[in-house]
């Protein structure tokens, strides 16, 4: 029986996933969203959806076998890694390659302690415009798609091979990132992808962190368990202590 007194955690919960839909955003070159209604109540007395997408759609969670040959698949990661104490750092004024020296900066200013496995990267979201449209943070008309995307690599922030050894050093277990990904997407070897699934530092893209304040936060991160996939689309949320 469901005894709300024992739940681990109390708070309140932000809701940190990008919604799938029609519209949502994708990484250049992905499979195109698809949700076609199959059934329909009026029809079939119930109401069924067939579902496409790619493994990497919205937020999601990367596998090492994403980049990694042999490496684990989505179904095999430790949950657990994927909850606990996170720390929220705001780096949405800055551009470019984040640097250790910047990781470090802004992970001493927050007064973490040794209870934080998990590092979530606010940026410059590409999305700003979209949402003070008020429309919903991941979303655009499918005209509009493309040009989203491309405008997006000027501005993204990633993490340098520095910065990704540092998050190595500090022992996280998990980083997140509210944009396509933690490299360049110019960058065709993707090290910090390397540096981190190589070590089964888990990744988490594609956050929504736009109404986040830095500051420390449960996290709790649930990718589809898909056998043998490389990555899938996850629930993620933020739990703030009351």
């Amino acid at each position: 029986m469901f005894v709300p007194e024992k739940i681990p955690f109390k708070g309140r919960i932000i809701d940190i996933t990008v919604p799938i839909s029609h519209s949502t955003l994708i990484f250049p070159g992905d499979p195109e969203p698809s949700i076609e209604s199959v059934c329909t109540i009026e029809k079939d007395g119930c109401a069924v959806s067939r579902l496409s997408f790619g493994s990497h759609m919205g937020t999601h969670v990367d596998a090492p076998s994403h980049i990694i040959k042999d490496g684990l698949a989505i179904d095999n990661l430790n949950l657990e890694n994927l909850m606990g104490q996170a720390a929220v750092l705001d780096f949405s004024q800055i551009n470019g390659a984040l640097k250790d020296s910047t990781l470090d900066k802004a992970f001493n200013n927050l007064g973490i302690d040794e209870s934080v496995s998990i590092l979530l990267l606010k940026t410059k979201s590409p999305f700003e415009k979209e949402k003070s449209s008020k429309t919903s943070c991941f979303q655009a008309e499918e005209s509009d798609r493309r040009s989203e995307t491309e405008e997006f690599p000027e501005n993204s922030v990633y993490l340098d091979s520095g910065a990704a050894d540092w998050i190595v050093r500090k022992g996280f277990k998990t980083v997140g990132i509210d944009s396509f990904s933690v490299d360049s997407l110019s960058s065709e070897n993707l090290p910090a992808h390397h540096i981190l699934l190589s070590i089964n530092v888990n990744i988490v893209e594609c956050l929504d962190l736009s109404s986040v304040e830095a500051g420390i936060y449960f996290f709790l991160c649930l990718p589809l368990k898909i056998e043998g996939c490389d990555g899938a689309p996850a629930r993620a949320l933020l739990i703030l202590d009351s």
